[in-house]
């Protein structure tokens, strides 16, 4: 029977990701918008009928891709819309890597970067990132491996999943040009941007020809039971993923939904100072505990438990309701990463956590 399965499957398994876990009141395991759904969400939910159930939706979404395109400056030739990030991320190998090709990709980060590689047969190339350097980019190094290994794609989470860097417009010129000059695709994940206060406008780099900007509407308002992402690239890469997209990819409500979020702009600054508040409440907070937490420029803290195990932990803090983000899955079995929450939520997390780590109060 094993026979029928393809050589690049072998040995390959499922990652494990936050959030579905039961009995769980406070989930500090997914890192979305902590403001909650926009109300727009729930009129345009209303606003479906019976009938609009019975009507495929846009093959191509076409209606939300003119309407990003004029959001962002774009043409609407260079945005293409997925079922959530992630379908869009395992898109792309699908058209640029062959047997035996390689991916660069920081390690740690996102896990399915390197499944969506290796189910096409190529090989993953891992940076490491170094707890030494609070698992920051070093970019010298890093665009010198690019122009050793030549590798087909390079893929950078940006803010990365799970450390919270957030590189700048100079440190991804960098990378961009060294990826140039070997032909190589630089992938940029974009999925948490929206929640940073430190945003800048990526999207006319696309006129290199070899960038592809992947994002998420998901996290940024907080619909995660509603798959939306996009992406911006170049005319002729977005033909090439249009030619292995599968048809009506998104509902009629993905895409009602999407249309109804792509003005909220609003909503995204409350986000953003609800995230930056909280943020800072839990970093002073968590600096008076025995654990390590990490700058972030995202809406999540990675954070180290010192040695203690993180699902020990969570274990302790499910008792109560409460869950982290284990991060074994990242090869960082003593960390954890806190997605912010409205400020009672992180108030009660800090008791939690002060009462396990048997400290004083906080």
């Amino acid at each position: 029977m094993d026979k029928i399965f393809r050589d690049a499957l072998k040995g390959l398994e499922a990652c494990y990701h936050g959030g579905s876990i039961d009995k769980v009141r406070l989930d500090f395991s997914t890192s979305l918008n902590p403001l909650g759904p926009p109300p727009s969400i729930a009129e345009t939910v209303r606003s479906l009928s019976i009938s609009d159930l019975s009507l495929y939706p846009e093959s191509d979404s076409r209606s939300v891709c003119y309407s990003i395109a004029n959001s962002q400056k774009l043409a609407p030739d260079e945005v293409l819309l997925g079922n959530g990030a992630s379908e869009l991320l395992f898109m792309i190998p699908l058209i640029a890597i062959e047997k035996g090709d390689i991916a660069l990709i920081p390690s740690p980060t996102y896990g399915e970067y390197s499944r969506a590689v290796l189910m096409m047969g190529g090989n993953i190339s891992y940076y490491p990132l170094l707890r030494e350097d609070d698992f920051r980019l070093q970019i010298d190094s890093f665009t010198e491996t690019i122009d050793e290994i030549m590798p087909k794609l390079v893929f950078l989470c940006n803010p990365n999943n799970p450390t919270g860097e957030y590189l700048d417009r100079s440190a991804v010129l960098d990378i961009l040009e060294a990826c140039r000059k070997r032909d190589t695709i630089l992938v940029i994940d974009e999925a948490y941007v929206d929640l940073s206060p430190k945003k800048w406008y990526s999207d006319d780099l696309i006129q290199n020809g070899n960038l592809i900007i992947v994002r998420s509407l998901t996290k940024s308002f907080s619909c995660a039971g509603i798959r939306i992402g996009y992406l911006v690239s170049d005319k002729k890469i977005i033909s090439a993923l249009k030619a292995v997209k599968i048809p009506w990819n998104v509902t009629i409500l993905g895409q009602k939904v999407a249309l109804a979020l792509i003005d909220e702009l609003e909503y995204l600054k409350k986000g953003v100072e609800l995230v930056e508040r909280e943020k800072a409440y839990l970093l002073h907070a968590l600096g008076k505990l025995p654990v390590y937490a990490i700058q972030s420029d995202a809406n999540f803290i990675l954070v180290d438990l010192k040695g203690r195990s993180a699902a020990s932990i969570n274990e302790k803090l499910l008792e109560r309701g409460i869950y982290l983000r284990d991060c074994a899955s990242f090869h960082l079995p003593d960390f954890v990463r806190i997605g912010i929450r409205k400020h009672e939520d992180n108030v009660e997390l800090v008791e939690a956590l002060t009462e396990i780590l048997g400290v004083e109060e906080v």
